[in-house]
């Protein structure tokens, strides 16, 4: 194969999905976590919001065991019961340590977050709040439709600050952490005139962290609108966020990647092997389509493009509009430059490795 080709180190097709997970229903969702304090996410948390359902998975050389094992139904974590639909969870680092090791949870419409700590596999709350509570550092979490990430504010290499918004609103805030004191060091909202110039007044915008600069830091704010074409990178210097790449609303996409449809989702991977999330990855699931994009001196130029209609990537067709993404250090070497895939409710999981 060529190299940017992808080929499959674990493939498991309308199956029964990985390490005794199923992934049969269709409210699964995947991430990875560092679950031994090691810096490397290296572990596969799978959960099922509503039913307590939470599995974290070891990888030893693909086999995959679980080293957590809660539902279906279960108790949930830490306390945190999953009972919820409208549940959502992801990696943190609560201790400044460089380490997404902890776990926030969250329920947006609520008010309730808390987040765990691991000690061997035994996890309890550094920070609770609710169900109903008051959310965090002043963000009340009260919208079904808020959402929330890790993000490295101080250029440290540490995703060690929340950020929280509530998009169709404008609303945005940044959280610092001091020894469990959450507190704003930006605050917009609600409602709210955005972040950066970019305005999250529609319903459809999403917003995760990215590594810019090929630092290994992700901080910078990728922001973007799906069916529109629209997509913002945002520079942050002392808290002043400022546009370093702009297109829309409406816009043309970033790459050549069009950002037409309201199915498209955007990650950031490690392409080129090297520790660094600054490579951008596009795709539409339900139609074969993804694009990976390398930033060269802001002109964003495909290493793989494949769609739309295409034939998905590594033997992954990505026909299904269930499909999701993200990326994943499989071989344990603290590079996210594997590709995982997967289609809940239907038990079928991708690890694709490039060449």
């Amino acid at each position: 194969m060529a190299p940017g080709a992808f080929e499959p180190v674990y493939a498991q097709g309308a199956g029964s999905g990985i390490g005794g997970y199923d992934l049969r229903s269709p409210a699964d969702e995947v991430f990875t976590f560092d679950y031994e304090h090691n810096k490397k996410l290296d572990r596969l948390v799978l959960y099922r919001p509503g039913t307590g359902t939470i599995w974290i998975l070891k990888n030893d050389q693909g086999r995959f065991t679980p080293v957590y094992q809660e539902g279906d139904p279960g108790n949930g974590i830490g306390g945190y019961d999953l009972k919820s639909t409208a549940d959502h969870v992801f990696a943190f680092d609560y201790d400044h340590s460089g380490k997404l090791d902890h776990l926030a949870l969250y329920r947006p419409g609520t008010g309730t977050i808390w987040i765990l700590r691991n000690d061997h596999g035994q996890f309890t709350p550094v920070y609770q709040e609710g169900d109903p509570g008051r959310g965090i550092g002043g963000f009340d979490l009260k919208s079904p439709a808020d959402r929330a990430f890790a993000f490295d504010y101080e250029h440290s290499g540490r995703l060690d600050y929340l950020a929280l918004y509530r998009p169709g609103t404008g609303t945005i805030w940044i959280l610092k952490n001091d020894h469990g004191q959450f507190t704003p060091v930006y605050q917009e909202g609600a409602p709210g005139r955005g972040i950066g110039g970019f305005d999250l007044k529609s319903p459809a915008d999403r917003a995760f962290a990215f590594d810019y600069e090929h630092s290994g830091k992700l901080d910078y704010l990728i922001l973007y609108r799906p069916g529109t074409g629209t997509i913002w990178i945002l520079k942050n210097e002392r808290g002043r966020f400022s546009p370093v790449y702009q297109q829309g609303a409406p816009g043309q996409g970033i790459g050549g990647y069009d950002l037409k449809s309201t199915a498209d989702r955007v990650f950031a991977v490690d392409y080129e092997h090297n520790g660094k999330f600054d490579y951008i990855t596009l795709y539409r699931p339900g139609t074969g389509t993804m694009w990976i994009l390398k930033n060269r001196s802001n002109q964003f130029i495909p290493v793989y493009q494949e769609g739309d209609p295409g034939r998905g990537i590594g033997g992954y067709d990505l026909k299904s509009g269930a499909d999701k993404a993200f990326a994943y250090d499989f071989t344990g070497k603290s590079v996210s430059d594997h590709i995982g895939l997967y289609r809940p409710g239907a038990g079928a999981v991708w690890l694709l490795k490039r060449l």
